[in-house]
């Protein structure tokens, strides 16, 4: 499964643009007036089947990095734990979401950790007591770690940074 990619942002003004890769399939519209913004493909092949999705940014600034542990493969029943180092900015500033997708589903979220806390810590009830959040604030890095896997636990995790 691929990580998730960007086709297109709109700004102020309604303003939008798109991945040159993309500009001849895909098309966007906004209505302002019911807050609506509809995003349809022309001429779809079999590749541009995937989920798409839409999400607001609050803010966008700086150079700032969210680097993830490589891909890893696991049996039922044992460990693991990724990472998530960020850099371009102070990590006593945001929450870090861990967020997975399992094959042919859409984003389950999993929890967050309010970074530099160490404690301040949400999960989704549904996965309470499967993960544990932590970090290491001398090495600007959160992990995620999940004790005696299940298989349905297959997925890809993602990290995802919330300015407050």
């Amino acid at each position: 499964m691929k990580a998730p990619e960007g086709i297109t942002h709109i700004w102020g003004g309604g303003m939008f643009r798109f991945k040159d890769s993309l500009k001849n399939k895909f098309s966007l519209t906004v209505d302002s007036s019911s807050n609506t913004v509809t995003l349809t493909g022309q001429s779809l092949q079999t590749e541009d089947t995937a989920v798409y999705y839409c999400a607001h940014l609050h803010s966008v600034c700086c150079d700032i990095r969210l680097d993830q542990t490589p891909s890893q493969v696991k049996i039922p029943g044992h460990s693991v734990k990724v990472s998530c180092t960020i850099s371009g900015y102070s990590m006593t500033s945001s929450n870090i979401h861990w967020i997975r997708q399992k094959p042919g589903n859409g984003l389950e979220w999993i929890g967050r950790m309010n970074t530099g806390s160490g404690t301040d810590v949400i999960y989704a009830d549904s996965l309470k007591g499967q993960f544990i959040l932590t970090e290491d604030v001398s090495t600007s890095t959160q992990f995620l770690e999940a004790k005696s896997l299940r298989s349905e636990d297959s997925a890809v995790y993602y990290c995802a940074r919330q300015t407050h």
